[in-house]
């Protein structure tokens, strides 16, 4: 289920809650969107970023961070060229989601 779409660039990024990934739009010329690539997946889960529940991209659109609210890690990615994602980060030992864990997010 997609929840949160952000824009960096040409580029929009949705969070899947359920499955833990990013998915990948562009935007073209007419304002139309289509996946980044045939699955649509910018980056795939991985045991340390479960729950993605919010994201959040720079001032400059160039690199996106991931609320990962059950694990209770933000990860950063850089946006290529391509619209693919590149982690370049993780921030661990933040409060997992529960019934005072962490929600929302923000990127300067």
């Amino acid at each position: 289920m997609l929840c949160w779409l952000k824009r960096a660039g040409n580029f929009f990024y949705g969070g899947n809650t359920g499955n833990s990934t990013v998915s990948g739009y562009r935007m073209d010329r007419h304002g139309k969107l289509a996946l980044t690539n045939d699955v649509g997946v910018a980056t795939p889960p991985s045991a340390n970023s479960q729950g993605v529940i919010d994201l959040a991209v720079t001032e400059d659109e160039k690199f996106v961070y991931v609320q990962n609210a059950v694990s209770g890690t933000v990860d950063g990615f850089r946006v290529e060229k391509n619209g693919s994602l590149t982690k370049v980060t993780t921030a661990e030992g933040l409060p997992a989601f529960d019934e005072s864990g962490m929600e929302g997010i923000a990127a300067v």
